[in-house]
């Protein structure tokens, strides 16, 4: 009997690893290096540009705003995990305000990037616009 209750264990167990997956604890590795360039909705009205040197800019077709009015804004990886990025915009009303957006990366591959912008509770769905 004991012998049979260490073999149902060892297959409970055994199961119950292998029915484990991603359950939101762990961190997925995201390639950084996927950001850089030029993202755009889907209806190519709304752009992003992400350099490597840190600095980029945004700007909304339907808003009037063509890429050489574009906010510009300056952004960081943060270093404590993988799916987090910091936007700091400059306000335009008072030069020296900055405005910093938290945002998390939810997908990000060579074509497709959306992240959840956690100051303005808005979820951007981006895919490369070159």
């Amino acid at each position: 009997m004991k012998k049979l209750s260490f073999i149902a264990l060892a297959l409970l167990t055994a199961f119950l690893a292998s029915c484990g997956g991603n359950n939101g604890d762990e961190e997925t590795q995201i390639d950084k290096s996927l950001i850089y360039g030029k993202w755009m909705t889907a209806d190519s009205t709304y752009f992003e540009v992400y350099s490597a040197d840190g600095t980029g800019k945004t700007w909304d077709l339907k808003d009037d705003v063509q890429e050489e009015d574009a906010q510009t804004f300056t952004w960081e990886f943060d270093e404590n995990s993988d799916d987090r990025f910091t936007q700091y915009h400059q306000m335009e009303i008072d030069g020296d305000a900055v405005v910093p957006q938290s945002c998390i990366i939810m997908e990000l591959t060579s074509e497709k990037f959306s992240y959840n912008n956690e100051g303005l509770r808005a979820t951007y769905h981006l895919i490369r616009a070159e």
